[in-house]
């Protein structure tokens, strides 16, 4: 049996390593807070966070990152404490974190001189669906490759599906996002018109609710602007966090918009707005 690793024990790491332990996949775990993964319904699971991510890679036949950014990708890979120092031969890497293309190549590149594959699977959850198997993944690989770690995607998504050779998977997410962050400008737009009708936004979002898919941007919108008193003292570091990532996945669809020749209006007025947008998060 295949044996794994997870780096970042934040929402969809901390889901997908509960997932895996769960399915009795050996596994190591890695997070900057030891703690990270008790944060999760069924972090208790989980074996004890190991020293270094070169040690996971050490321990482990396929690595999974999930992480915040492209920075933190870079930093979870380099260094003598890294996943490319511990490596060995025919290891493999699966970055689940949105990053641009290019950001992705020089990845893949570093990581071969190291006798390691660079794997993109972009992920997606339905609210509270990360610890519960609801994960998707968007699979960018060659086929061999794909095929050799997919009973390890099995144990922690309810689908991995191979979109393309390596780049593909992580188009897919790009694409992905900037779809969905647009329909909370749509949702911030039907506030507006809804809240001159003297519109009860609180009951409009449980009529988008019941209507659309859990998982829908203007129904997350709705919920977490009808809610926003309610939110703890921390709102305005949460707010923050939540621009940051929507302008980090829309930058990261702009640069393939503009390598495809490809013209999104949206864009700019998502970026122009961004303080708006995100406003039920403040």
């Amino acid at each position: 049996m295949l044996k794994a690793g997870v780096v970042g024990l934040g929402q969809m790491g901390g889901g997908a390593a509960v997932c895996l332990a769960r399915a009795g996949r050996p596994l190591s775990v890695y997070d900057i807070d030891p703690g990270a993964a008790l944060k999760w319904e069924g972090g208790d699971l989980l074996p004890p966070v190991a020293a270094s991510c070169a040690e996971v890679a050490r321990n482990s036949d396929v690595v999974i990152v999930l992480v915040v950014d492209a920075q933190q990708v870079w930093s979870v890979l380099s260094g003598p404490e890294g996943l490319l120092a511990g490596a060995h031969p025919g290891l493999v890497v699966v970055v689940g974190s949105t990053i641009a293309l290019d950001e992705l190549t020089a990845m893949r590149d570093t990581a071969a001189k190291a006798g390691v594959t660079v794997v993109d699977c972009g992920v997606t959850s339905p609210p509270g669906g990360h610890t519960r198997k609801r994960i998707v993944g968007m699979v960018g690989a060659d086929a061999d490759v794909f095929d050799r770690i997919k009973p390890v995607l099995d144990d922690f998504t309810q689908e991995a599906l191979r979109l393309g050779g390596p780049g593909v998977g992580m188009t897919t997410k790009i694409v992905r996002n900037m779809m969905y962050y647009a329909t909370w400008r749509a949702a911030c737009e039907a506030r507006m018109l809804a809240e001159k009708a003297g519109v009860d936004i609180g009951k409009m979002a449980v009529i988008n609710h019941l209507s659309e898919a859990d998982a829908s941007g203007t129904t997350l919108w709705l919920k977490c602007w009808a809610a926003r008193d309610a939110v703890p003292g921390s709102a305005q570091a949460q707010h923050d966090h939540v621009q940051g990532v929507m302008l980090k996945d829309i930058q990261a669809a702009d640069e393939l918009a503009a390598r495809l020749g490809v013209t999104l209006p949206l864009i700019d007025l998502m970026r122009d707005t961004a303080d708006e947008i995100t406003s039920p998060w403040r």
